[in-house]
């Protein structure tokens, strides 16, 4: 298995999941909630982390987080770590609680913080466990919107005040606004699903140059497509109109789909955009682009001389 490329450095902030071994559950009882959110008190008390937000879902957990000594590996490993033990110790089981390593991804753009503890807080609604966010007790949620929080360890104060400097109106405003987004995806939300850094193309580059992975960085799937230069789409576009034999752009027009759909292809698989920037380069949805790949995808299986086509412009094994 490939391995991630961990970014550290003091003061990181983080969007951490965790998910169970074989999607299996890593919280069976109320009181394996508890001790978990036990341990986070004492990791961020013994690797100093500020914590944001958090929910605990049944198969994963998601954190909203910064490291003030660069720490993140060690101190997710040891929570892991212990939480697996007493996980095991309680219910009499053995084995690999968690499935693999846990994933995570710096959040370098102050933008997106506000609604990237939203998401966190969403994530029972969109579970259909609850109706209302507030009626979930293992996330945040309720510390954001109510007088007092539960937990001494959690900072609410860096994202609510951007909302008002009054502490009453700054927990209505989040409410409000964290409401309004149950039903629908943050736009980074695509983005998030397949990149190490959440941020703009200037602070990639220079992480890049700053943090490569260890070892060899050619083994590491993220820092490739992270280190590749600026794709000029309206070019790639254009070879692909030359490898498939017809004439255009790529863009949405009647009769023109097979080329489009090669363009989705190349852009997302070969060229490591994101569904997003492909939409937006080319004047579509993500969900367009998504449902094109999947078409794009069948033709090559079917197709032969199409597959030649892609891989001679490409020179990638299909």
């Amino acid at each position: 298995m490939a391995r991630p490329w961990r970014i550290q450095f003091p003061d990181a902030i983080y969007h951490v999941t965790a998910r169970g071994n074989n999607r299996q559950a890593i919280f069976l009882l109320d009181s394996d909630r508890h001790d978990f959110l036990l341990l986070l008190a004492r990791a961020s008390d013994r690797f100093g982390l500020q914590l944001f937000a958090f929910c605990l879902m049944t198969n994963h957990y998601h954190l909203f987080l910064r490291t003030p000594d660069a720490n993140l590996a060690a101190s997710l490993q040891w929570l892991n770590a212990t939480y697996t033990a007493r996980f095991h110790r309680r219910h009499r089981r053995n084995g690999h609680l968690f499935q693999g390593r846990y994933k995570s991804v710096l959040v370098t753009d102050e933008a997106h913080w506000f609604h990237l503890s939203m998401y966190l807080h969403l994530n029972p609604i969109r579970a259909r466990l609850v109706d209302d966010p507030a009626d979930y007790q293992w996330s945040s949620f309720r510390d954001y919107t109510r007088p007092t929080s539960r937990f001494p360890w959690l900072d609410r104060s860096t994202i609510l005040s951007s909302y008002s400097p009054q502490e009453t109106a700054a927990r209505r405003f989040y409410r409000k606004e964290c409401l309004s987004l149950s039903e629908k995806k943050p736009k980074f939300w695509e983005d998030w699903r397949n990149r190490v850094v959440l941020g703009s193309e200037e602070v990639l580059a220079e992480l890049v140059k700053k943090y490569p992975p260890a070892g060899r960085a050619e083994a590491v799937p993220a820092f490739r497509r992270a280190a590749r230069p600026p794709v000029e789409v309206q070019a790639e576009l254009v070879q692909v109109s030359r490898a498939l034999g017809q004439v255009g752009e790529g863009r949405k027009k009647r009769g023109d789909l097979p080329v489009r759909l090669a363009a989705y292809y190349h852009l997302v698989e070969q060229r490591g955009m994101s569904l997003t920037k492909v939409g937006a380069a080319m004047g579509v949805s993500v969900y367009a682009v998504s449902k094109g790949l999947a078409r794009f995808r069948q033709r090559l299986a079917e197709d032969k001389d199409l597959r030649d086509k892609i891989k001679a412009m490409s020179n990638v094994q299909l």
